[in-house]
C-alpha cells in the first residue's frame, strides 16, 4: 500500500524505511490513522491524523497493530500521536487490561510514543506511569514518551534513554 502524502511526518520518513499496511477512515472518508511497518527492524508504526469519532475507531487501529504484531513478529512499536486531536481516556481500562498485556505476550520489547511538543514532560518519561500504576507495573518501563524522534529512535533500536 502506498501511503498518502500526509501519512508520515518528514522526520519519520527520514528515520525509518516504512511501508504502509492500512489506512483507517471515518464514515465521511477522511483518514484518521495509518499503520505502517519496517519488517527488517521488526517495527510497527501507527500515525494519527486529527481525530477519531468513536472509541471503536480508536480500538480498531490498536487491535490491528496487535494483530500485526502477532502475525509479523514485530517487537518495536512507534506510536506517533503528534497530530491526534481526540482523547483515548475512555479506552484506558481496555489499554491496561487487554491490549498491552496481549502486546507484551506477542513479544513487545519497546514502544516509543511521540507526543506533541507542548506536553510538559521530560524525554523518555514513562507515558502511562502517571495515568495508571497498573500499566506501569504491567509494561515494566517498555513504553516511553518522546517529543524528539531521534530520541525515540535511539530508545527503540538501542534501548538508550536520553542522558544515558
Amino acid at each position: 500500500m502506498s501511503l498518502p502524502s500526509y501519512a508520515l511526518e518528514p522526520d519519520v520518513e527520514r528515520s525509518f524505511s516504512l511501508a504502509g499496511l492500512r489506512s483507517f477512515r471515518l464514515a465521511d472518508g477522511r483518514t484518521y490513522a495509518v499503520v505502517a511497518h519496517d519488517p527488517a527492524l521488526r517495527l510497527i508504526h501507527d500515525f494519527w491524523v486529527g481525530g477519531f469519532e468513536s472509541e471503536e475507531e480508536f480500538r480498531a487501529v490498536l487491535a490491528y497493530v496487535l494483530e500485526q504484531m502477532r502475525r509479523g513478529g514485530y517487537v518495536l512499536w512507534l506510536a506517533d500521536l503528534r497530530h491526534l486531536t481526540s482523547s483515548f481516556m475512555a479506552s484506558r481500562h481496555w489499554l491496561v487490561e487487554e491490549l498491552m498485556p496481549q502486546a507484551i505476550a506477542a513479544g513487545l520489547v519497546r514502544e516509543a510514543v511521540v507526543l506533541p511538543p507542548q506536553l510538559d514532560a521530560p524525554e523518555g518519561f514513562d507515558v502511562f506511569g502517571s495515568a495508571s500504576a497498573a500499566l506501569r507495573d504491567l509494561a515494566d518501563g517498555r513504553i516511553r514518551g518522546f517529543h524528539d524522534l531521534g530520541a525515540a529512535k535511539r530508545w527503540l533500536l538501542e534501548g538508550r534513554l536520553p542522558g544515558h
